[in-house]
Order: C-alpha cells, then structure tokens, then sequence
C-alpha cells in the first residue's frame, strides 16, 4: 500500500512538472517553451540541454536560466516534434524523481555564448545591431543544420557529403553586404544633402567611396 502511495506520488509530481511547462511558441523546425522554475536551476537545465542535445537531428537547444525560457531547433527532416516531446517529457519525469546530473553536462550561462559581440568599434556595432544579430543568428541556425544533415548523409553513406554551398564564403560576402548597407544606412542624409549637391567639396569622400566598391568587385571576381 505504501510502495503504491510512493509510485502515485512520483507520477503526480511528474505530471505537475511537465505541465508547467508551456508552449511559448511553434514553427517548423523550432518550438519555444516557458519553464518553471524547478527546471531553471542550473543542474537541471543542463540534464534538459544534454538530453536534448542526443536526439538525432536536434542542433540546437539552449535554457535561458534568467528568463525561464527553452528553445530547440531541429532538423524535420531527421526527426519530429513527437520526438523532441517524448524526450523533453523523459528528463522532466527524471528531474521530477529527483535524478543527478553526470559530472560530463555542462551547466548553460545565463546568456548564449556569441549572443553580443564585445567591443566598441564599427565592426561590433555593426554585428551588435538588432537586424544583423538577428541574421548571424538565423545563419548560424541554418548552418548548423546543414552539418547535421551532413553528418547524418555522411552515416548512411558511408562517407563525407559536401555542402552544396561555400558556407565561409557566403558568410564573408553576406558581411560585406551588411557593412555596406550599414554605411549608406548611416551616411543617407549627408549624401542626399551634403555629397550629392556638392560633389567636388566633399570628392574626397566619394574618391573612398569608389575605392570601396572597386575593392568590393575585385574581392568579388577573385572568388569566382
């Protein structure tokens, strides 16, 4: 009778955890979850990020200990959100029994590391602004899925698939584009009131502006 009262016990607990935890958001591919506190403690989110981290096709996953929030990316081509589920669910009823976490799994910051680049020059205001941060991190997703996929082609082939793209050149290039849409972004008002109506006052302004898109071009063609 005891042994009964334990086992209803573990499995209302259990239940009560899990519920807690909340959809916060769903997209293909992604899901974001708010969590109670219980799985914000540092232990238990990092049992939450490894357990996760196994799931075949699952190549993101990160606790925001300080706002009590979860998200996972993952490859649906590898693996679906039935899946992600089943697992989430295992590590909640093992956290809810009261498991420890192996000495292996690290414990997640309060913040992601690469989230804010540190530094004050024009390149870290650049990568800091809100849109750019928001596509290196869209890119490091896509990424990051594309070596998924790779690695899993790979297994069951036998042997190492290419990507079908450059990644580190696209990325170069994809920066080049963003710093050149900041300093326009930035210079817009002096162009159209100051530059423009007054060319040869400000020629040495468009003398490095031409000389930027020149090195642009040739960075350009030297890699085709």
């Amino acid at each position: 009778m005891v042994r009964l009262k334990g086992k209803a016990a573990r499995d209302s607990a259990r239940q009560d955890l899990m519920r807690a935890v909340r959809v916060r958001h769903r997209a293909p591919g992604h899901v974001r979850f708010d969590l109670p506190s219980e799985l914000c403690a540092p232990a238990a989110a990092g049992m939450v990020e490894h357990a996760l981290r196994q799931v075949d096709g699952v190549y993101r996953v990160v606790v925001f200990v300080g706002a009590g929030k979860l998200s996972i990316r993952w490859a649906e081509e590898v693996c679906s959100l039935a899946e992600v589920v089943r697992t989430l669910s295992s590590v909640v009823a093992a956290i809810a029994d009261g498991a420890v976490p192996p000495a292996s799994v690290a414990v997640p910051a309060k913040m992601p590391a690469g989230t804010r680049v540190a530094g004050t020059g024009l390149a870290a205001r650049v990568r800091n602004w809100a849109p750019v941060a928001r596509l290196r991190a869209r890119y490091d997703d896509l990424k990051a899925k594309a070596q998924v996929l790779n690695q899993i082609m790979a297994i069951k082939t036998g042997g190492k698939v290419n990507l079908p793209f450059d990644a580190k050149d696209w990325a170069i290039h994809f920066a080049n584009d963003l710093v050149v849409y900041y300093l326009i972004r930035v210079h817009w008002d002096r162009i159209m009131r100051q530059w423009l109506p007054s060319p040869w006052t400000y020629r040495y302004q468009w003398a490095t502006v031409v000389y930027l898109v020149f090195l642009l071009v040739r960075f350009r063609k030297a890699k085709k």
